[in-house]
């Protein structure tokens, strides 16, 4: 049987690595789609490098368990100091991105909590409370990415590429599946289910939409993010599979 824990720590790690590099490409920190900085602040390209440095270099610190709950929590420090707090004083007018911001920081928490559970039993309790404070952050970025596939279906079925029917279908459809996805995610009997069936669906975007807008638009910063990020959710939501299915007297 796959190991769900291990595969998406993969995944995840991948992922973050991808966006380490589009860190170079855009000159910023990019994760979490934050909105530029104020014109007094010029910290760029050099705090772009180092943040984009330090993503790749705790990805790799991943891949190798080399200290990987030290470089998770760095990820995790990396996305609040420079995606969220500059989120906050424009929340309401990029309300979306600043949930995505919000769940990729989640996420890296998982990410720290999978490998505190291994590393000894004294780490048992702080290791449930990182994932259950992520969980609840990755499902209210689930929750308001449904209601936003409703909101603005229109934009939505016209990102869904050519090829595949019934666009306008598919755009509610997946509505509909983040909306559960992340109500389950808090419900316990079905939380795992919910996180594994929510990486699936996360991967076949990444096949199946990601991809070939990503080939089709190559030079467009969102479709690269967007690549970047559906592989690294999908990472995070198979790490919870796997902690979850291990886990039956915790509750959200």
């Amino acid at each position: 049987m796959v190991n769900l824990k291990s595969a998406g720590r993969i995944i995840f790690a991948t992922g973050i690595a991808g966006l380490g590099i589009l860190c170079f490409i855009a000159k910023d920190f990019i994760v979490g789609r934050p909105p530029a900085w104020p014109a007094s602040v010029s910290a760029n390209p050099l705090l772009a490098y180092i943040s984009g440095t330090l993503l790749i270099i705790t990805s790799v610190a991943m891949y190798v368990k080399k200290k990987p709950a030290f470089a998770a929590f760095l990820i995790a420090l990396l996305i609040f100091l420079l995606s969220i707090l500059r989120h906050l004083p424009h929340f309401m007018n990029d309300w979306l991105n600043a949930y995505k911001a919000i769940a990729l920081f989640g996420g890296a928490l998982i990410a720290a909590a999978s490998y505190l559970k291994e590393r000894s039993a004294r780490n048992e309790k702080m290791a449930d409370g990182l994932m259950i404070i992520g969980s609840i952050l990755v499902a209210a970025f689930f929750i308001f990415a449904g209601y936003a596939h409703f909101k603005f279906a229109p934009f939505v079925a016209d990102f869904i590429p050519s090829y595949i029917p019934f666009r306008t279908f598919w755009a509610y459809a997946c509505g509909v599946c983040l909306l559960a996805g992340g109500a389950g995610l808090l419900i316990p009997p079905v939380r795992k289910w919910a996180a594994l069936l929510a990486g699936i669906m996360l991967i076949g975007w990444f096949i199946f939409l990601h991809i070939p807008r990503f080939i089709t638009y190559t030079n467009d910063a969102s479709d690269r993010m967007g690549l970047c990020e559906s592989f690294t959710f999908a990472g995070i939501c198979f790490v919870l599979a796997g902690m979850f299915r291990g886990m039956k007297k915790i509750s959200l």
